[in-house]
């Protein structure tokens, strides 16, 4: 419906979109650095093809919002290397995170404590800030965009004091090949970040943090982490500090995709977790949702989901998990780019839950998450193609690595 479309007045292209907490506003950050704000309800004013409000708070695009429970506060990622906490009273940079390398590719409230932010970048790492924390003074310059009509289109320069947040923990190569130089699998890496052109030579052998999330409240000193070099998901314990004997090890790690291991790794672009928590879903570059079971990122004994037990040493070994339980595809959801995401609506009334998931060929998917539409189907003989990755079965049956099976949506 045309009124359900918002064209941007400039041609700067919209990177990525948060909706609020308690209310029906969507905040879209676009490749110039701006933030706009619109109206999502049917009847609401002003209507969606009308910007309720625009604001300029980085140099670089924005890749990633967050507000915070309340919606008070406004967390961006940005090309520029750092994360604004921006008061959305005033439409004002709060905090400056500046800690990272390379792009901030994605940004996080802690759930149940809006005061603790998780970044991740392109550098490899993750930074964990605590706005509670004694940070340093500095000054800096926004750009307001009135959208009244006859104001200047240029804007209002504002420039005011910020606080400049200070980083309480890191983990530096947090999805970083680990295996010893001069095997195969390193110089396969090699070849890949020598072809990367205009990149810093100090930053080649990183890997990008695509997707972070926090487990939710009650296993919230738990993150999860993916990145652009495997379909592995890795758990985190917030809690512990880096060893200073080695680099930082995950809790544990989910295995790849069995068709993943015979033929060649993708990516991540983005996880969401289901409204109850049970469910991780992880969008991978084989243009496939895969659902995890919250319970098996674990196998056996697992302390580290108990808000009460003792923190997970950085130092000890890392626990392994199980693959996905099954695969979400259709013929029109192709994720050839990581700009492609994904987002989970959560169940209100009577609408149920639902993945919405972008495409390359510009074709929005839903895919329902209720396991009871699920329907087993074998996987097609072209899975055994090298680009071919068939998915697992659902839940309700486990097959031996070589009968893959492909949990599918009903027809529409």
């Amino acid at each position: 419906m045309p009124e359900d479309c918002h064209q941007f007045s400039s041609p700067s292209l919209p990177f990525c979109t948060a909706s609020c907490n308690t209310n029906t506003l969507v905040a879209i950050g676009d490749e110039d650095g701006s933030i706009t704000l619109l109206e999502s309800a049917k009847d609401g004013k002003p209507p969606f093809t009308q910007a309720h409000i625009s604001f300029r708070t980085h140099s670089n695009a924005v890749m990633d919002l967050a507000f915070s429970s309340d919606d008070l506060l406004l967390s961006t990622a940005s090309g520029d290397q750092t994360a604004h906490v921006i008061d959305m009273q005033t439409q004002r940079t709060k905090y400056v995170m500046a800690g990272h390398m390379s792009s901030v590719k994605q940004v996080c409230f802690q759930p149940n404590n809006d005061n603790v932010i998780a970044t991740s970048s392109r550098d490899g790492t993750v930074q964990l800030w605590d706005l509670r924390c004694k940070g340093s003074e500095g000054a800096i310059q926004d750009l307001r965009i009135p959208l009244e009509p006859g104001l200047s289109s240029r804007g209002i320069s504002d420039q005011h004091k910020v606080t400049y947040a200070t980083v309480y923990n890191t983990i530096a190569g947090a999805h970083t090949d680990r295996q010893p130089l001069g095997t195969s699998q390193n110089a396969a890496n090699t070849t890949r970040d020598v072809s990367l052109k205009g990149e810093n030579p100090a930053r080649r052998g990183d890997v990008s943090i695509t997707a972070l999330s926090f487990l939710p409240a009650g296993r919230s000193h738990l993150l999860l982490t993916a990145s652009e070099a495997s379909t592995c998901v890795k758990l985190w314990d917030i809690r512990s500090r880096p060893s200073r004997r080695g680099p930082a090890v995950a809790v544990s790690t989910t295995k790849q995709p069995d068709s993943h291991s015979r033929h060649r790794h993708f990516g991540i672009n983005s996880i969401a977790l289901s409204g109850d928590g049970a469910r991780l879903y992880a969008l991978s570059r084989d243009s496939t949702v895969y659902a995890y079971s919250t319970n098996h990122l674990i196998l056996g004994t697992a302390p580290e989901f108990s808000a009460t037990s003792s923190r997970h040493r950085y130092g000890s070994e890392s626990k392994e998990g199980l693959g996905p339980l099954y695969g979400f595809r259709h013929p029109k959801f192709h994720a050839t780019s990581f700009y492609v995401k994904m987002s989970l609506r959560k169940p209100v009334g009577d609408k149920p839950e639902m993945l919405a998931v972008g495409s390359s060929d510009g074709c929005p998917v839903l895919f329902p998450t209720d396991e009871t539409f699920l329907k087993l189907a074998r996987s097609d003989p072209r899975d055994d193609d090298e680009d071919a990755t068939p998915a697992s079965t659902p839940p309700t049956h486990r097959p031996a690595p070589e009968d893959p099976q492909a949990a599918s949506p009903p027809p529409a």
